[in-house]
């Protein structure tokens, strides 16, 4: 009869387990029974779950049978250790439990052997009723002392016990609990989770590939916190050999480093030779700000840059034990500006100025902006990152106005230092007189026309004309070498040089005369461009000759081209005996420069000037003695009474038209032989002035 097995697997009748267990199938009791009765003394494996299951000595809580041996061991799953906790025991007790027992091990050693019951004086009964494993497994040995004595005086219950997986903390130990191959200790920091751990380094090192030991790496550090520490590995401890570390920090532009060394500060030095094993480089943008090593710990480094690197080489040997900073950051300062000379006015100065403050820079009246040769409308500079202003100072150059415009018929000169053309500088403007006369607007007074001043604007102004400069007009009708004679000499008399320096000698279909007005136009008679009598002829040369009283020479001066030419409406070169409109304008191509032998004429108005018995003059290069003339010639005439000439053509019968554009000049003593080539002019206690173009006479008076 096979005997009962010493180990089974059931629900508790009189424990309550939470949560509740599920009883195994009827035939794996079959399975277990038919396992342990076949080979008594061999073990048996319970998976352990992470819910509470029930095992207990054979037939409890029927008594155990004597003489037998059994071993159940359990198991957890990877990560987790086994949990054991006796909700009932009675076993014989014995002297160190030398009789029956129950014997829990792990890895091959025995955590603890039990027997008795609570309250016996001998045995070890389970106090605390909880055992967990340090690793995956527990083994559990039952085992029955064989006794020859009376049985059913001592009988015992054998143990009711509910296992279970808890999670590992394998950091406690800080083993692989493999019994094959035990795993090496996390290095330096180990962290548990449920079903596993894992293990990490102190900042500094790196985690190998065992995934338990650490290296020192330093080789790339990076900092951006605004401020912090930073140390040598295991400071202040010795710091590990052969270290190549980087440290960087790395914070906002517009914000500058500060560094400061704490106590103690240990690097391996050399009593002969500068840092030849161990040291500490330090860098800020780019620039080395020194090597150190030995025991005298840096000064206090304000690095002004956001960005520095420390570089920390060590050999092989020593047990310094090395460094440790605190750094902090402030915001950039920039230098408090300054001007270059007295001119310059920095706007709202402030004490201070840091990252991304600027300043506005402007002169005093009168200078300008310059930087460099160029001047500056405005001028701002902004602090930058790196603490430096982002452009230099500027320097204020007095206002140049540059040289003053020339005068077109005048000049200036300078009413303050000569040549000197900057800010309050003053030149008077003026006209070549007698010949030209300032023009200024309405409303300027005499004491300040022509007077110009360089502005704080740099430009010359006149109070009341502003930039634009005066102009200088010819002055008219004012001979230099006016006629000294006054009587009326028979057959005229020949002119002096400046008598009538507005006289034009023409030459375009033969001689002919005109007056000068202004200094570009010539006024000349019609038919002298279009001949009574003649076709109309195109292509035509025109020559205006001016300045002299003698052909020859007046000939001799330079010949004035002609830009255009303008032939009153009203001349008709068709109709021989009609001289209305006989009035033409040459434009000369060129201004022509006026002096004593070259003024203009004045033109009259419409009212006063024909008044009878008004003396004036006749002059040009005509005929004389049926002799064209060599030199100018004049005759002085009067204006005769209009009704007297009309009365005195009808008595003729002369054909010749007399418009109301016509006067009448000369008396019954002589008048003018009908000529193109003579002109009248009046003479009168003002300038001269020129009344009309061509004109036409009777009688016996050559000139």
């Amino acid at each position: 009869h096979p005997a009962p097995p010493l180990l089974s697997i059931h629900r508790s009748q009189t424990t309550a387990v939470s949560p509740p267990l599920v009883p195994l199938p009827s035939r794996w009791w079959l399975l277990l029974w038919g396992v342990l009765q076949a080979c008594p003394t061999q073990g048996f494996v319970l998976l352990a779950q992470q819910h509470p299951q029930q095992f207990s000595s054979p037939g409890y809580p029927e008594p155990y049978l004597k003489g037998q041996e059994s071993a159940l061991d359990i198991q957890a799953p990877e990560g987790f250790a086994v949990r054991l906790v006796f909700q009932d025991f009675d076993l014989e007790p014995s002297q160190d439990c030398e009789g029956d027992s129950v014997t829990i091990s792990a890895n091959g050693k025995d955590l603890s052997r039990l027997c008795g019951q609570q309250g016996s004086p001998l045995g070890s009964c389970p106090s605390p009723r909880e055992f967990v494993s340090s690793g995956r497994r527990l083994h559990l040995t039952f085992r029955t002392r064989s006794t020859l004595e009376n049985k059913s005086a001592h009988l015992h219950r054998g143990f009711l016990a509910v296992y279970q997986a808890v999670d590992l903390d394998e950091c406690a130990s800080q083993r692989d609990f493999s019994e094959d191959n035990p795993q090496p200790q996390c290095q330096h920091l180990c962290h548990n989770y449920i079903g596993g751990y894992f293990c990490s380094c102190l900042p500094g090192y790196e985690l190998q590939k065992d995934k338990h030991s650490c290296r020192a790496e330093c080789s790339n550090r990076l900092f951006t916190e605004p401020s912090g520490f930073i140390s040598s590995l295991e400071y202040p401890q010795p710091y590990p050999p052969d270290l190549r570390c980087n440290y960087s920090i790395r914070v906002e532009r517009g914000l500058t480093l500060h560094l400061k060394f704490l106590e103690p500060f240990e690097i391996d030095d050399h009593q002969q030779v500068h840092c030849p094993y161990d040291q500490l480089q330090i860098y800020a943008s780019g620039k080395n700000l020194g090597e150190f090593c030995g025991t005298q710990k840096p000064p206090d480094l304000d690095t002004r840059s956001n960005a520095v690197d420390l570089l920390f080489f060590t050999d092989e040997s020593g047990d310094s034990r090395g460094w440790k900073l605190h750094y902090t950051t402030e915001i950039i300062k920039c230098p408090q500006p300054k001007t270059l000379d007295e001119f310059t006015i920095i706007q709202d100065l402030q004490p201070q100025y840091q990252f991304r403050d600027y300043f506005i820079v402007s002169c005093k009246e009168g200078y300008q902006l310059v930087e460099g040769n160029k001047a500056l409308p405005s001028f701002t500079a902004v602090c930058q990152d790196d603490g430096t202003w982002h452009r230099a100072m500027p320097r204020c150059k007095i206002k140049d106005c540059g040289q003053p415009r020339s005068l077109p018929n005048g000049d200036f000169h300078y009413t303050t230092a000569k040549g000197v053309n900057t800010y309050q500088a003053g030149i008077q403007y003026h006209c070549h007189e007698p010949y030209y006369k300032m023009h200024t607007r309405a409303g300027v007074s005499e004491s300040t026309r022509g007077m110009y001043t360089c502005t704080a604007q740099g430009i010359w102004k006149n109070e009341q004309e502003g930039e634009k400069i005066p102009r200088c007009l010819p002055v008219c009708g004012k001979p230099v070498h006016p006629v000294e004679q006054k009587q009326r000499i028979i057959g005229g008399q020949k002119a002096k040089l400046g008598n009538f320096p507005w006289q034009a000698l023409t030459s375009i279909h033969g001689r002919g005369g005109g007056a000068l007005l202004g200094d570009r136009w010539i006024l000349t008679a019609a038919h002298t461009l279009n001949p009574k009598g003649h076709n109309a002829q195109n292509n035509v040369s025109q020559n205006v000759f001016l300045g002299h009283t003698n052909v020859e020479e007046i000939m001799k001066l330079t010949n004035h081209p002609v830009r255009r030419v303008i032939i009153h409406p009203d001349y008709r070169q068709d109709e021989a005996h009609n001289f209305d409109g006989d009035i033409a304008l040459l434009e000369l191509e060129n201004s022509v420069t006026l002096g004593p032998n070259l003024l203009p004429i004045c033109l009259p108005d419409n009212e006063t000037f024909y008044d009878k018995g008004l003396m004036g003059y006749v002059s040009g290069f005509g005929i004389m003695e049926e002799r064209i003339a060599d030199d100018l010639r004049f005759v002085r005439l009067p204006v005769a009474k209009r009704e007297a000439c009309e009365r005195w053509l009808r008595e003729k019968n002369r054909p010749d038209v007399f418009s109301q554009n016509m006067f009448c000049a000369g008396d019954q003593m002589g008048s003018a032989k009908k000529s193109g080539k003579l002109h009248l002019a009046t003479y009168l206690p003002r300038p001269l002035s020129y009344p009309g173009g061509g004109g036409w006479g009777v009688g016996s008076l050559q000139s």
